[in-house]
Formats: structure tokens, C-alpha cells, sequence
């Protein structure tokens, strides 16, 4: 018996020890695809709306801000300063790395297209929230939450200035993304993928066609395209 005990009380404290060496917090990558439809991004590449305008771009930027991750049993964390400028590097991919994220296992991740309210108008220079950056219009109107410049072919195969430059709070938009499998973060670094597809900004609820208007700045069409990309602009693939 008390070999029996001896041995329970040597798993026991083998048990613990091995908790205390599991790490408490990991790092979390978070990689963007840019697509447009089935094809791969490509700056200067053309490419055909549901409107069948031609169009292609010469930049792309989207903001997300106020990232969470959430567990089973209600838990939140909340990154700290996470507001983030993604658009297209090393091909059409932008890859984000978050630190210092606890362990544990998740079922969810959210955040928002655009900077939330409490920065918007702020000035603070919080994360990627810089006006350098050339996405600000100034601190009384905020952030452009996402940029789009380039150019199409109208009827008459001349090109003109395609200008997106979509913000307000009126254009924050929640995304929310239950994972397949819970996420599961420990020792190793976790990594979630996601797709960027622009052909969604102008199709779907609100078809957009540039031969009626290519200008979209503090207008009603603007948000009609912060209406499109509400859904479906932004995939969780794994």
C-alpha cells in the first residue's frame, strides 16, 4: 500500500511540474490571401466585376482592429492595441504575427473592417493607426478602413480612376469566425489563414458599376460597399 501510495503522490508531482513547464502565453500568426474571385491578387492585372467592368488596381489596404479570440466557456481575450493595416506583400499574402497570446484552446476569432470608435477620432498613434500610412483623411472624419485605387475601361475602352476610399463608423463591420476544429495553442505557434476577395466589395448585396459612378468618398455609395464587404469579403479557409 505504501509503494501504491509513493507511486500516486510521484505522478502527482510529475503531473504539475509538467504544467508548470507548459508556457503560458504563444504566438498566433494570423496570414491574409488576397484574391479576386478563383484567381490570385495581382496589382496592375485586370480583372472583371459582376457589373462587367474591367478593372485592376494599383493599391489595396484594409484595417481590421479589436481582435478577440474566444474560448468555449465564454472566455474573451482581447489583443492589446490591435489595429492592423494589411495589403498585398510577398505576392498577394500579408502575414500578421501576434504575441504574447494565452494558452488554451479556442473555438472563435472576430474583429472589425475599419478602426472602432474609440481610436477613429482619437489622433492616437495605436498599433498601425499612423497617418503616415496615407489613410487617414484627417481627425475629425478618422481612418479610410479600406483603400482601393486604380483603374478601369469604360464602353469606350478608355481607362479611368477607379477611387474607393470607404470609412466612417457607419462602415464598421463585425466579422466573426467559428473555427472547424478548435484552435488549439501550447507549445508550438498557432496559425489561422484567411481569403481577401475584392470582387465581393461590388457584388453582392449592391452590384457596383463603375460606368455609373468610379468615385466612392463620403457618398451613399460608399456604403453600399460597406454593405458588401460586411459579408463574405473576408474567409476563414483554415
Amino acid at each position: 500500500m505504501k509503494i501504491t501510495n509513493y507511486s500516486f503522490f510521484a505522478l502527482a508531482l510529475l503531473f504539475f511540474a509538467c504544467q508548470d513547464d507548459m508556457p503560458k502565453t504563444t504566438n498566433l500568426q494570423l496570414e491574409f490571401a488576397h484574391k479576386a474571385g478563383i484567381e490570385d491578387f495581382e496589382y496592375g492585372r485586370m480583372y472583371e466585376n459582376i457589373a462587367g467592368n474591367r478593372f485592376s488596381l494599383r493599391l489595396w489596404r484594409t484595417y481590421i482592429s479589436d481582435v478577440k479570440l474566444l474560448k468555449s466557456d465564454g472566455e474573451i481575450y482581447s489583443v492589446p492595441n490591435s489595429y492592423h493595416l494589411i495589403e498585398p506583400q510577398n505576392l498577394n499574402r500579408f502575414t500578421l504575427n501576434l504575441s504574447d497570446i494565452p494558452t488554451g484552446t479556442y473555438e472563435s476569432i472576430q474583429y472589425y473592417i475599419g478602426v472602432t470608435d474609440e481610436e477613429n477620432l482619437s489622433g492616437q498613434l495605436v498599433g498601425d493607426l499612423d497617418p503616415s500610412n496615407n489613410m487617414a483623411w484627417n481627425w475629425t472624419t478618422g481612418y479610410k478602413f479600406i483603400r482601393m485605387d486604380g483603374e478601369f475601361e469604360d464602353n469606350e475602352g478608355n481607362r479611368r480612376g477607379v477611387v474607393v476610399h470607404i470609412g466612417t463608423n457607419e462602415n464598421l463591420k463585425l466579422q466573426s469566425f467559428t473555427f472547424q476544429n478548435p484552435l488549439i495553442l501550447g507549445q508550438s505557434e498557432g496559425h489561422i489563414l484567411f481569403e481577401l476577395d475584392l470582387l465581393e466589395a461590388f457584388k453582392s448585396p449592391h452590384t457596383i458599376d463603375f460606368e455609373v459612378l468610379n468615385d466612392f468618398q463620403f457618398n451613399n455609395e460608399a456604403d453600399l460597399i460597406g454593405e458588401n464587404y460586411a459579408n463574405g469579403f473576408i474567409k476563414l479557409i483554415k
